[in-house]
């Protein structure tokens, strides 16, 4: 119990809202390898970025095929999608930027482009398993099905997900408690959009005066009551992420030994044949 005590005391600090860490090479090594290398996060977040785009693109081209192309940017999902490529475009960024110019520095605060994967990361992972849960527990049983075609409608609620869980559990950075307040933004300024669109005299593709059947703004009531219960939903799912993040680091720390490289110096060179003899 103490422990845990320790842990919420630490995390409940001010100083965590912010975005600073002791250990850069959290944001460009994994959690699961023995070594220093930065080419196998690289190669993985690559991965996942071509199929964040892959996702997104079809998405968007068959809304350019059907003639409705500006009916995509109304849509939470689309914004989660495009919030995924975001965050795994930037992930692969800070892996090549490590590869190519080598390690980032402790001695001074994170870069502009790491906290800025950081923030990314932050919102994109509960945001696309709130779209994910939102979508198959209430819009889907309500008959409601966002894509245009329906084997596009499963692989843009679903994969979203799946890519944002292997980012997570293959990365090392922290997921701070405090910092529930970046998807929880991005979920206020999705709110505050939809409520425009909708007094702005906004239709869906269907011409319906709403974006989702269970958030019509012309019955305020119940979606600001819909609004509040995935603003709840969303801090929960934040939550699992933090609890996510922490038993991925128990566990690597027990299987892969991450001792082994937890106290070598952040600013050494990545791949030097005396590095690789001092880790192995």
């Amino acid at each position: 119990m103490s422990a845990i005590r320790s842990y919420f005391k630490e995390e409940g600090q001010l100083s965590m809202l912010g975005l600073e860490c002791s250990k850069p090479s959290c944001f460009y090594l994994s959690a699961w390898q023995r070594n220093r290398s930065t080419t196998p996060l690289l190669v993985w977040r690559s991965l996942l970025f071509l199929t964040s785009l892959g996702i997104l693109l079809s998405s968007m081209i068959m809304y350019g095929l059907k003639g409705k192309l500006g009916f995509w940017f109304i849509y939470l999902t689309h914004w989660g999608l495009t919030l995924n490529t975001v965050a795994t475009a930037m992930s692969a960024a800070v892996s090549a930027r490590c590869y190519f110019y080598g390690p980032i520095g402790a001695e001074f605060a994170l870069p502009w482009y790491v906290k800025s994967y950081w923030v990314f990361y932050n919102s994109a992972v509960p945001i696309a398993f709130l779209i994910t849960v939102f979508y198959w527990t209430i819009l889907y049983e309500a008959g409601f099905e966002e894509e245009l075609n329906h084997g596009l409608d499963v692989a843009v609620h679903g994969l979203n997900s799946l890519v944002m869980f292997l980012l997570l559990v293959s990365a090392s950075q922290p997921s701070r408690l405090l910092h529930v307040c970046q998807p929880v933004i991005f979920g206020l300024t999705y709110a505050v959009f939809g409520a425009v669109y909708y007094f702005a005299g906004g239709v869906d593709t269907n011409g319906n005066t709403w974006i989702y059947p269970v958030i019509n703004w012309a019955q305020p009531g119940s979606t600001m009551a819909m609004v509040a219960i995935t603003g709840l939903l969303l801090v929960v799912l934040h939550l699992a992420v933090v609890g996510m993040a922490n038993i991925r680091d128990a566990i690597t720390a027990r299987v892969i030994r991450r001792s082994i490289i937890t106290h070598i110096e952040e600013g050494i060179p990545l791949r030097t044949a005396t590095n690789q003899q001092t880790i192995t």
